[in-house]
C-alpha cells in the first residue's frame, strides 16, 4: 500500500468529512440525516490571484516584456500542481478544514480576451476537484478581486477589462492610479499594506464604478455599440456561467461566490475633494478623488504622503508631486470623468476644478440619492445568482458586503433561492500594524459604528476574546437582520503571521500568534460560526510571504516543512507517521475540536486551549422536528441521532481522555480524530439540553462517564 493510499484508509467515514448532499433549514446546513452541520474550513489560496507563467507571478518580481503580456498568461498549477494534490487534501483533512473556499480569478480563466476561455487551466480545476470526495472535501468558487486586477495593485479581472474602460495599465505608476507592489516596490519596500489604498485610486475606482454604475455615470462611453456596464457585467457573468457548466457534474463544489470584497468605487460618495479617513485607508500617495482625475489627465500634481501613526492609523508626512511627465492614463486622452461633466480644467489658472462634487452621489437623471446595494450591487447579485443556479438550481451562491460594513438588505423581489451570507472579518488594528502581544486590543468595529477608544478598547487575553466574540455576533446578527433567516459563512478570517516584527521567524516562538488566532477562532466557534481561514498557501516562505504585496497569513509554510511539531510524532499514531503536521504553523490554535454533525440543534461550543478542554451543548430534535425529519429525508438510520465531534490527535491523540455527557453514549475513535455520541431518539424529553465535555486526563484511563 502507497503512503496516500495509507491516509486514506486511515481516515474514512470521519467527522470532517462532508461526502454528504448539503441543504439548509432557516440558519443551519443540514447533511442528508438531517444532522445539523457546523462547517470550517480554509481558503486555497493566496497565491492563486497570480499566474504560474511565462514567470512565476509573484508581486516582488517585474519582467518590463512578460508582466504586461496579460492576454498569455496561465494558472494551471495554482494552487499547486496536480501531483501534490492528494498530499495537501490528506493534510486539511487531517486538520479538520474540509471546506475549501477555492480562488478562481476572473483572470484565471478569461485573460486571453472577452468570450476566450481557458479550457486547460479549467481542466486543471476539474481534475483537483475530481480528487476531493476522496478526502471528504467540499468547495466554494471564489471569484476572487482585491481592488479589481493585478494591474491595479490586487487580484482578479483581465487587463483587458482596463482597455475596454479606456485606461492604459502602463501609465498607472506615473500617473499614480494605482500602486502595484511589481513596478512601484522597491527591495525592502516598507510598505507591504499599500495595495489596499488602491481603492482610492483613480484605476480602482473607475473600474468598480463603471462595473456597477457604469449605465448611470458614464452612459456616454461604449465599447464595441455596447455600454461598458453591461459589456463587464456580460463577460464576467458568461465567463463564470461557462465555468459552471464545466464543473456542474463534480459533487465536491457546493456552490460559487459572488466577487471577493466589493466595492462601489466612485459610488456614493457625497463629495470629491477628498476620502474619509475613517472608511479608507489613506497610507502612501494619497490624492484625492479631483487630484486622481487631473493626475489621470497629464497635471500634475502635490500630493500629500501619509505614515503609519497612533492612535490614528495614518498621518501625513510630506508632499510630493506626481506625474511632473504629464503623462496621460486614458488610451485616447479623454477622460471619461471630465466628458461626463465631473470636472473641468480652469482655463484661466490651468487647475481641475469639480463641476459637480456630488455626481456619485445622486442619479444624474432624477436627481435622487443613489444606493449603492439597492440600485447596484443587488440587481447585479440577483442576475449572477440566476445565472449560475440556471446551471445547477441547487448550488449556492454566496453573497457578502462590503469590506467592514452591514449586509445588504434582501427585499422579497430579490432572488432568495439558496442565497448565503459570506462576510469577513479581520481586527483590522493588528493586521494594519502587524501586532499583538494579548495585552490590549480595539475594536474597530465599534469605531466605525460611531462608538468611542473607551468602550472599544479591551485588556488581556480574556478581552481579546471578548471583544471578538462581540463582533462576530455583531456580523451573524446583520445577516440574519437584513438578508433573513438563512446560513452564514464568513469566508475570510485570520492573522499576519509577521507579527511584531518577525520575530518568531528568529527565534521560532509563535506564543503571541497562537494566543492571538486562540481568540479569533474562539469568537467564531462560540458564536457557532461556519468560516473558512486565509490561508493555506504552499508558496509560502518567510522572505516573501504569501507571494502577494507583502502578506504572510498562510497557516502552512514551506520553511516550516519537516522541521516543528514532529515532537507529537509518539510512534503510534498513523497519522503523525504520516508528518501529515509538517509545514503547519499556529497548529495549536488552527487544530481544535469542533462539532461537525449534531444531531439536533447547536447551543454551545467552547475550546479552551490553555486547559485542552471542549465543551459542546446541543438540544436534540423534538419528537416533531424528527417525525418531519423522517418524511423530508426519509430517515431510519442510527446516523440521525449521532453527533460527531472531531478531536485533534494534535491536542488529544496518545492522552487518556475523560468524556463526560449527561444523556446518551460516547465511543471514541483515535485513529478517526471522531468522538461519536448517540442517544435514543424514543426516549428523549423534548428540549433537553445534552451537553458533552472532553479533557485529557493524564493520571487515569480514558473513561467516558453519565454526569
Amino acid at each position: 500500500m502507497s503512503k496516500l493510499e495509507s491516509i486514506e484508509s486511515t481516515y474514512s467515514q470521519v467527522a470532517q468529512d462532508w461526502n454528504t448532499p448539503i441543504t439548509h433549514c432557516g440558519q443551519w446546513f443540514k447533511d442528508s440525516y438531517g444532522r445539523t452541520l457546523l462547517m470550517r474550513g480554509i481558503n486555497v489560496c493566496g497565491s492563486s490571484k497570480l499566474p504560474t507563467s511565462p514567470y512565476a507571478g509573484s508581486t516582488h518580481l517585474y519582467d518590463d516584456v512578460l508582466f504586461w503580456d496579460h492576454r498569455n498568461v496561465s494558472f494551471v498549477g495554482r494552487p499547486f500542481p496536480l501531483e501534490e494534490a492528494d498530499e495537501h487534501f490528506s493534510r486539511l483533512r487531517a486538520w479538520g478544514l474540509t471546506l475549501i473556499r477555492f480562488l478562481v480569478p476572473w483572470e484565471s480563466i478569461e485573460h486571453s480576451g472577452p468570450g476566450l476561455y481557458d479550457e486547460e487551466y479549467i481542466e486543471y480545476l476539474r481534475s483537483l476537484i475530481e480528487l476531493m470526495p476522496k478526502y471528504g472535501l467540499k468547495c466554494v468558487i471564489d471569484p476572487h478581486q482585491d481592488t479589481w486586477s493585478r494591474f491595479s495593485g490586487g487580484s482578479g479581472a483581465p487587463g483587458w477589462t482596463f482597455e475596454v474602460a479606456g485606461l492604459n495599465i502602463k501609465h498607472f505608476k506615473e500617473t499614480g492610479a494605482a500602486y502595484v507592489h511589481n513596478t512601484n516596490a522597491v527591495p525592502g519596500d516598507p510598505l507591504p499594506m499599500v495595495w489596499p489604498t488602491n481603492y482610492t485610486k483613480l484605476a480602482s475606482c473607475t473600474m468598480f464604478t463603471l462595473f456597477f454604475a457604469g449605465d448611470t455615470f458614464a452612459p456616454n462611453r461604449k465599447y464595441e455599440g455596447t455600454s461598458v456596464q453591461q459589456f463587464l457585467n456580460d463577460s464576467f457573468i458568461n465567463a463564470y456561467k461557462h465555468l459552471a457548466t464545466r464543473l456542474v457534474d463534480l459533487e465536491s463544489v457546493l456552490g460559487f461566490e459572488f466577487m471577493n470584497e466589493p466595492h462601489p468605487g466612485y459610488i456614493g460618495l457625497n463629495h470629491l475633494e477628498e476620502f474619509d479617513p475613517i472608511v479608507n485607508l489613506i497610507f502612501g500617495d494619497s490624492p484625492s478623488p479631483l487630484q486622481s482625475f487631473a493626475l489621470g489627465d497629464g497635471i500634475p500634481q502635490t500630493v500629500g504622503v501619509y505614515i503609519k501613526s497612533w492612535p490614528f492609523p495614518t498621518k501625513k508626512s510630506y508632499d510630493r508631486v506626481i506625474n511632473e511627465s504629464k503623462t496621460s492614463v486614458w488610451l485616447n486622452n479623454d477622460c471619461i470623468w471630465k466628458q461626463h461633466g465631473v470636472w473641468k480644467v480652469d482655463q484661466a489658472t490651468g487647475k481641475p476644478v469639480l463641476i459637480d462634487s456630488n455626481y456619485f452621489s445622486k442619479h444624474p437623471d432624477t436627481g435622487n440619492r443613489v444606493s449603492f446595494y439597492d440600485d447596484f450591487y443587488v440587481p447585479l447579485v440577483n442576475r449572477y445568482v440566476k445565472a449560475i443556479q440556471s446551471v445547477k438550481q441547487d448550488w449556492y451562491c454566496l453573497v457578502e458586503p462590503l469590506a467592514n460594513e452591514r449586509a445588504p438588505v434582501y427585499k422579497e423581489t430579490d432572488h432568495h433561492h439558496n442565497v448565503v451570507f459570506s462576510p469577513h472579518w479581520y481586527d483590522l488594528n493588528c493586521v494594519f500594524y502587524k501586532k499583538f502581544n494579548g495585552k490590549i486590543t480595539h475594536d474597530v468595529q465599534c469605531l466605525q459604528r460611531g462608538g468611542n477608544v473607551l468602550s472599544a478598547t479591551y485588556f488581556g487575553q480574556s478581552g481579546a476574546k471578548k471583544n471578538y466574540r462581540g463582533q462576530i455576533k455583531n456580523i451573524k446578527q446583520d445577516g440574519l437582520r437584513d438578508m433573513g433567516d438563512k446560513p452564514c459563512i464568513l469566508g475570510e478570517v485570520g492573522i499576519p503571521m509577521d507579527l511584531n516584527n518577525k520575530e518568531a521567524f528568529t527565534d521560532n516562538n509563535y506564543t503571541s500568534h497562537v494566543n492571538f488566532l486562540d481568540a479569533v477562532i474562539y469568537a467564531l466557534e462560540t458564536n457557532l460560526m461556519n468560516f473558512t481561514l486565509w490561508n493555506y498557501d504552499v508558496c509560502n516562505d518567510h522572505e516573501y510571504g504569501d507571494h502577494w504585496n507583502g502578506e504572510n497569513f498562510s497557516i502552512y509554510s514551506t520553511k516550516k516543512a519537516k522541521r516543528d511539531y514532529l515532537e507529537h510524532d509518539d510512534g503510534n499514531s498513523k497519522l503523525s507517521k504520516k508528518h501529515l503536521y509538517d509545514g503547519g504553523r499556529v497548529l495549536e490554535a488552527v487544530l481544535r475540536p469542533y462539532a461537525s454533525k449534531v444531531a439536533g440543534t447547536p447551543t454551545k461550543s467552547e475550546f479552551d486551549l490553555k486547559n485542552i478542554k471542549y465543551t459542546f451543548s446541543f438540544i436534540p430534535f423534538t419528537k416533531q422536528q424528527q417525525t418531519k425529519l423522517q418524511e423530508r429525508y426519509n430517515l431510519i438510520d442510527r446516523n440521525a441521532c449521532t453527533t460527531e465531534i472531531f478531536v485533534p490527535y494534535f491536542h488529544f491523540g496518545g492522552k487518556p481522555l475523560n468524556i463526560q455527557v449527561n444523556v446518551g453514549e460516547c465511543d471514541y475513535n483515535e485513529e478517526k480524530q471522531t468522538l461519536y455520541h448517540t442517544y435514543d431518539r424514543d426516549t428523549m424529553v423534548d428540549n433537553t439540553v445534552i451537553t458533552i465535555s472532553l479533557s485529557t486526563c493524564m493520571d487515569q484511563p480514558s473513561s467516558c462517564t453519565i454526569m
